[in-house]
């Protein structure tokens, strides 16, 4: 394979995601609706890896580390690992408190997606409590639209995960005290 072709791949995918993350943060609902019908697995999560990565190496930037390659892979996982606990609570909420017909990639690309978008300014400390409230947006439109949920029960399965997830920090904090 020649450079050439190899750096052309390369700005390729870089040029896919690039595309991806203009269209979910500038129409939202219509990404939502052309995710619906296609249905594409693989694209969620380079989304998620690729937004993940790039938040790991700027937090790099705002934190002060004394291991910066352990910080590196703490920020990285954590990015990722939450988006990977918030679908699963969002999922099982959805099948067993809404009987709603949808399959875990769909549910998943959904948060990878919002996860992703909001993850590009998450790593800017004064910004981050802004890039939380819009990404859990992203995800009650996602739900809307892809799993057809009603806005009132998107909004209760929001609600519902995030009030599990400050329970969950907050007794992990107490134990750990």
């Amino acid at each position: 394979m020649s450079r050439y072709f190899e750096a052309s791949v390369r700005f390729s995918v870089l040029r896919e995601y690039a595309c991806l993350m203009r269209r979910i943060i500038t129409g939202p609902r219509g990404f939502f609706r052309e995710y619906a019908v296609s249905g594409n697995t693989n694209m969620p999560i380079f989304a998620l890896a690729t937004s993940s990565l790039f938040y790991a190496c700027a937090s790099l930037l705002t934190y002060t580390c004394p291991k910066p390659a352990v910080a590196l892979v703490i920020f990285f996982v954590n990015a990722a690992g939450i988006t990977l606990l918030t679908s699963v609570a969002g999922y099982l909420l959805v099948r067993i408190v809404f009987k709603t017909p949808v399959t875990f990639r769909q549910v998943f690309g959904i948060y990878a997606y919002a996860s992703a978008a909001a993850l590009l300014v998450a790593w800017l400390p004064y910004l981050l409590l802004l890039a939380e409230v819009w990404r859990w947006w992203l995800i009650g439109v996602g739900l809307i639209i892809v799993c057809r949920l009603k806005p009132w029960q998107a909004f209760l399965v929001i609600g519902i995960t995030v009030g599990s997830m400050v329970f969950g920090y907050w007794e992990l904090m107490n134990r750990l005290m």
